[in-house]
């Protein structure tokens, strides 16, 4: 009987190597039941990536003997790890297990073959490494992990009646970051990618200080990334002597950092940094400090000596993300740190603000450009620049220390800026400076931002020429108190440049501006009053809206004119800014807080109603039939609001499937109609369904 080719295949080592890791879990488990050669030749590739973060995974390893004697077996063989609270501390105290055992065999008889590790490859545990305190009998002896190369940890608690949990409860469970240092230093050359979710720092020196270590011990490293935790602000602050304690311990191989955590601002700056890196000697080498003095008890670390500065540039950086302050940092510090970041392509700019020292990081950044140029290099230095607010602590920001990095740069240089909660206060002073960058900028990204002028939105959209993205949004809670909105007007003042823009996010003011009862009320303004009668409006008057004239519909097709030439177009959300309530004298607008876009549309845009000669009403869903590459359209594109009522009929969405043939989703519907018991679709709707069945009509 011929062998069969895939064991011909798989009976070659180098071939196995080669592929192996490009197989799915799912392929190297069929290969596994296939036959025993095949079982041998793949199972190591079985246990490269481990996930093991689901703790009802974790039960199921805990309690089947088969699987623990797996997991024992190929420990050392796993590369990838990406694993909960719940298995590392399961693991923690296995190989604390293991270490036990391995120091009983060398008490008993040093002379003893080592049958696991041999006397030349013996771990050692460090004095600083805790003891698990949980000894649950469910726990085996498990040998270290010393092949990772990625390295993904969770330190969310989540508690799900799993069986090692109860014992976690019932004793207080060892903080992992110790353990989590030590394993880092057992895989000092394979490990490139670590990543700790939901982490709660710590502010205990020693185990920054084991931390900072083990990092900079990584030789290999490309990737470092932090994320806060959910939970309490009080277990998440950082000091500002800390960010720079850990930023010196990266080795030079780092391509990008990112760290999420709160940085305090009361602290005594180097006095802080340097007791943190500083160990207690043993009492055998502790300096005599002199009489009246008592000697201090020695740093679990001690004999690893003082934690050393980097001194070399991280020629590799390419990004970074220092932890949010809650005040601001020194320009100076910040100023130390990008002198050793000469390579840096994204920037996450954190806040900074004395004059002073802001001038020296900008002086640091003109002069990293000027000695690239000077030796002809294309630089790509800080092309992209961004900021995180992050959430917990909402922190609107005026701009001013990116106005001053952007004004740093040479002009042309900057590809794309994403910025967070940002507060339009200084327009004369962003504005400008975004423009500098005009030819080069191809995304530009406001988030969250509590105010952003109608103005700043049209120039943007006017001036870059190369724009590929573009967003100016505000956070849902907080759309009744700020405002982002381009208003009408600005919007067909000038023709748009931006002819490859393929994603764009914005709010439009469609307010019709004149009212009945007590005059207008322009939203470009802070408030207005001609022909004020001298009374409040109430909300009958409000709502008595006259018909608007025939000139409000000529503005609404040069809009949507505008739109329909930006033929790139893939993503598309507009939202209608909310109707003001004037209640003053003076009519200023006050913007409702319970408007929400689903009970409005874009007035006359899902429509091919023939223009009316007396009114000038008329559809404009036709002016869009240049998006052939449309993907996904949301926002106020409602079909069941008071502008669609009567208007979106079978013939628009007839319409919509063959000009629109890319379109995956749009938003007709909100949500949540599907779970209303006795919910009709629309016929219209329902058609349009039935004809391309995977098109998402709700997002």
């Amino acid at each position: 009987m011929s062998t069969p080719a895939c064991s011909k295949f798989f009976s070659v080592p180098e071939l196995v190597e080669q592929l192996g890791p490009f197989l799915r879990p799912h392929d190297l488990a069929q290969l596994l039941r296939t036959s025993r050669s095949l079982y041998a030749a793949t199972v190591l590739h079985f246990w490269r990536h481990v996930d093991l973060e689901d703790d009802h995974r974790v039960d199921q390893l805990i309690t089947s003997p088969a699987a623990l004697d797996a997991l024992v077996k190929n420990a050392p063989f796993i590369h990838s790890l990406k694993a909960g609270f719940i298995f590392v501390s399961y693991y923690f105290e296995g190989v604390t297990r293991f270490l036990d055992e391995q120091e009983q065999e060398d008490e008993e008889d040093e002379s003893t073959p080592r049958l696991l590790i041999t006397s030349n490859t013996r771990i050692k545990r460090p004095p600083w490494l805790p003891k698990p305190v949980t000894q649950t009998p469910q726990a085996r002896s498990l040998p270290p992990m010393t092949r990772l190369t990625q390295l993904d940890i969770c330190f969310d608690r989540r508690y799900r009646g799993v069986q090692f949990d109860n014992a976690m409860r019932i004793h207080s469970a060892v903080s992992m970051h110790l353990p989590l240092a030590w394993l880092m230093t057992l895989n000092t050359t394979g490990l490139a990618r670590v990543t700790f979710r939901h982490i709660q720092y710590t502010l205990q020196p020693l185990e920054l200080r084991c931390l900072a270590r083990s990092l900079s011990k990584l030789t290999n490293l490309t990737h470092f990334k932090t994320e806060m935790s959910a939970g309490s602000i009080s277990e998440l602050w950082l000091t500002p002597p800390m960010v720079p304690l850990l930023f010196f311990a990266f080795p030079t191989s780092v391509v990008s950092i990112k760290m999420e955590a709160h940085v305090r601002s009361w602290f005594d700056g180097d006095a802080e940094e340097l007791e943190l890196r500083t160990v207690q000697r043993a009492a055998a080498e502790q300096l005599d400090e002199g009489e009246g003095q008592r000697s201090r008890t020695p740093s679990l670390d001690w004999a690893e000596g003082d934690l050393m500065t980097r001194e070399e540039p991280l020629e590799n950086l390419k990004e970074l993300e220092l932890p949010t302050s809650s005040a601001r940092y020194s320009g100076h510090d910040l100023s130390r740190i990008m002198k050793h970041c000469p390579a840096l392509e994204a920037w996450y700019i954190p806040r900074f603000d004395d004059d002073v020292g802001a001038e020296a990081l900008c002086r640091t950044i003109r002069e990293t450009v000027h000695q690239q140029h000077g030796q002809g290099q294309a630089s790509r230095y800080l092309r992209h620049l961004r900021s995180n607010r992050r959430r917990l602590i909402p922190n609107f920001y005026h701009g001013e220390g990116w106005v001053r990095v952007l004004n740093s740069l040479p002009d042309q240089h900057v590809e794309s800026v994403d910025f967070d909660q940002y507060l339009d206060s200084y327009p004369d002073k962003f504005i400008p400076a975004l423009l500098r960058h005009s030819e080069v900028l191809r995304s530009v990204v406001l988030k969250n931002s509590h105010r952003i002028g109608s103005r700043t939105v049209a120039t943007i959209l006017v001036q870059c020429h190369g724009l590929e993205t573009f967003r100016a949004t505000m956070p849902k809670e907080d759309a009744g108190r700020g405002f982002v909105a381009l208003a009408l007007n600005d919007a067909i003042e000038r023709a748009w440049v931006c002819t490859r823009i393929k994603s764009l996010r914005f709010t439009v003011d469609l307010a019709v501006q004149e009212y009945s009862g007590s005059g207008t009320a322009g939203r470009s303004g802070g408030g207005g009053g001609g022909g004020s009668s001298g009374r409040a409006a109430d909300m009958s008057s409000f709502l008595n809206v006259k018909q608007p004239p025939k000139e409000y519909w000529t503005k609404l097709e040069v809009f949507y004119s505008q739109l329909g030439k930006l033929v790139e177009l893939e993503d598309l959300e507009i939202f209608v800014a909310p109707p003001p309530m004037r209640t003053t004298e003076n009519v200023v607008p006050v913007f409702m807080n319970t408007a929400s876009h689903s009970l409005r549309s874009l007035t006359g845009l899902l429509s091919l109603e023939e223009e009316d000669k007396e009114t000038g009403k008329r559809g404009f869903l036709s002016l869009l039939g240049g998006l052939k590459k449309l993907r996904v359209v949301q926002g106020c594109f409602r079909t069941g609001t008071v502008e669609t009522i009567g208007t979106f009929g079978e013939r628009e969405a007839e319409w919509i499937l063959e000009n629109w043939p890319a379109l995956e989703a749009i938003e007709f519907l909100p949500e949540w109609y599907g779970s209303l018991e006795g919910f009709s679709m629309p016929k219209p709707l329902k058609g349009l369904h039935e004809k391309k069945p995977d098109l998402k009509l709700s997002l």
